[in-house]
């Protein structure tokens, strides 16, 4: 009993912040996008995702590889301010993951056994939208931005209630 050693320790990960400075984005001569870190190592098919995607979507974009163990690379900082061709690259991969259709109004809502079956116009042209368990599928952002998931993980974005058409509040008082 006296001579036991004690239990090995696990080294906790430690966050590593990016300045705009220390990261290149760029397509390699096969066409797949890549990050240079600090000078110090390329990330191959990196993955850029917004650490508060709905409060705060600029503050923080954590640099991801795609590998088995998904391995976080650190948190950049202030990514608009990437050289002119990272920061395309950055944005257009932000934008594919992070698409919610911005809804401009609501053009029906018909229930069908506790399903809500919507039609929306968005940004993005007119949508069919199947909701289910609605109120656990919105999300209150304020007092006047509304996220709605529909039943395929799909979200739309309605920016401002109150900027609505009136039938559109209405349609959407029913939905909620």
């Amino acid at each position: 009993m006296g001579n036991q050693s004690p239990p090995p320790t696990k080294e906790l990960p430690t966050l590593r912040y990016l300045d705009p400075e220390q990261v290149q984005v760029f397509r390699d001569a096969e066409g797949r996008l890549c990050a240079t870190i600090a000078d110090e190592f390329t990330v191959l098919s990196p993955r850029f995702l917004r650490v508060s995607p709905l409060t705060d979507p600029d503050r923080y974009v954590s640099v991801r590889g795609t590998g088995p163990n998904d391995k976080d690379f650190g948190l950049l900082r202030n990514w608009r301010r990437l050289d002119r061709e990272s920061r395309r690259l950055v944005a257009a991969e932000l934008e594919r993951r992070y698409l919610y259709p911005r809804v401009r109004r609501i053009l029906s809502v018909k229930d069908y056994s506790g399903l809500q079956l919507c039609v929306f116009d968005t940004d993005r042209g007119v949508r069919e939208v199947t909701l289910r368990d609605v109120r656990d599928n919105v999300i209150y952002l304020g007092s006047a931005r509304v996220l709605i998931t529909d039943a395929e993980g799909n979200r739309f974005d309605i920016a401002d209630v109150s900027a609505l058409d009136q039938r559109s509040r209405v349609l959407l008082s029913e939905i909620l």
